[in-house]
């Protein structure tokens, strides 16, 4: 029997409606979506309407239109996907199909992890890794900015910053090839310098970047100090701080952000901010960042070869200051001070397959050496005019 109902209980969106906002009736008829309701009546063509499913569960059917992008409604009624007046209309029944694969794929992912649930705890965590990037990957850019942006603010209240202008003027001449050179960028990157001897950088989602000082001071050159820009640039852009929280989420909050309710997942990443700092990363995060890292390199003309000298050295210089100490709780703090390789362990392995992935060539890299030179003059004079005037606010 052909469905023949061409009216849905609905609601719209609209400033002139009461509140902006109010139910009423969907109606489909004459080429026209029409939207009674609040004493207004609004419509839109039946072409090149736009109908998208959303909602928890995707249980909602919005539709809009690019020409009047100011009003949108909704219906719960998913009947409406099988009104012969829109499915006749080949661009909107595309449409259709595609919100019906989707349900339909979102239906098999409510069954699986159900189904994971039922079987075993350790199933379910080891599909977290994919579960936890599919999720990200639905969280809206500015959540992230907006996370990254609290979690910055709040470790400005306990550390040292380089004033904004200087890093301003010395940072952005190395840091906006690699910038430029990420494929399809969503973020606005922001750079700070920080007063910690620690040498170490971390990324905050979003494309918040902290670079400690002993990390400007102890590198040799650009190329070493980008390498290491490149890797933590590929924390963000990967997701890597996004996903360790959404991986710490309870079960029914995933499963929930799974068939389209964001809201208790959105919630959690609201008071999150405190767990970003020198958070860990997971190995397989890791070795994710050093191969894209590398990847941006060569995309920006850089020498890829810094990142992997520069692990190298750190790494030798932890061997020979661990093998001048004998005792445990030494060894610890040795290790400590060495934040980079704390939080991001330079093991032979990952060394080694640094190594293979920024193999020397014959290519002429960028030359940014006078940049970096100008940079790490500027970090001293800062560190030592901060070290003997701790009165003097630098944020």
């Amino acid at each position: 029997m052909i469905n023949t109902q061409s009216s849905y209980t609905a609601h719209a969106f609209y400033k002139d409606l009461p509140n902006g906002r109010c139910s009423g009736t969907l109606s489909i008829g004459k080429g026209k979506v029409l939207f009674a309701g609040g004493g207004h009546e609004l419509s839109i063509p039946i072409e090149g309407s736009q109908f998208k499913l959303g909602g928890a569960s995707n249980r909602l059917v919005f539709i809009s239109h690019p020409d009047q992008p100011e009003f949108t409604c909704y219906t719960n009624d998913l009947g409406i996907l099988k009104n012969p007046l829109l499915t006749d209309q080949p661009a909107i029944a595309a449409q259709f199909t595609s919100a019906k694969r989707k349900r339909t794929k979102n239906n098999l992912i409510f069954t699986t992890v159900a189904l994971l649930i039922l079987a075993s705890p350790f199933s379910l965590y080891f599909a977290m890794g994919p579960i936890a990037a599919l999720l990200a990957r639905q969280v809206p850019v500015s959540w992230e900015q907006a996370l990254g942006e609290q979690a910055i603010k709040q470790y400005q209240l306990s550390s040292t910053f380089m004033p904004d202008k200087q890093v301003q003027a010395l940072l952005p001449p190395l840091t906006k090839p690699l910038v430029d050179a990420i494929p399809s960028n969503s973020y606005e990157f922001h750079f700070y310098v920080v007063k910690d001897e620690d040498v170490n950088a971390f990324a905050l989602p979003g494309g918040y970047i902290v670079i400690h000082s002993g990390l400007i001071l102890k590198a040799d050159s650009a190329e070493e100090l980008l390498g290491v820009v490149a890797h933590e640039i590929a924390h963000v852009t990967e997701q890597h701080g996004l996903r360790n929280i959404i991986s710490a989420t309870g079960t029914f909050i995933i499963v929930d952000a799974l068939l389209g309710d964001m809201s208790g997942l959105l919630a959690v990443l609201a008071d999150a901010a405190p767990l970003l700092i020198n958070q860990s990363y997971s190995r397989q995060f890791e070795s994710d960042a050093d191969e894209q890292g590398v990847v941006l390199l060569k995309t920006a003309n850089i020498n890829p070869q810094g990142l992997h000298q520069f692990f190298k050295k750190i790494q030798e210089e932890e061997t020979k200051r661990l093998a001048q100490i004998a005792d445990e709780d030494s060894h610890e703090v040795v290790q400590q001070s060495l934040a980079l390789l704390s939080s991001h362990p330079a093991t032979s392995d990952r060394i080694s397959q640094l190594k293979l992935l920024t193999q020397q060539n014959d290519h002429s890299y960028r030359n940014l050496n006078q940049e970096f030179q100008q940079l790490k003059q500027a970090v001293q004079q800062f560190v030592t005019h901060t070290s003997s005037d701790p009165t003097t606010d630098e944020n």
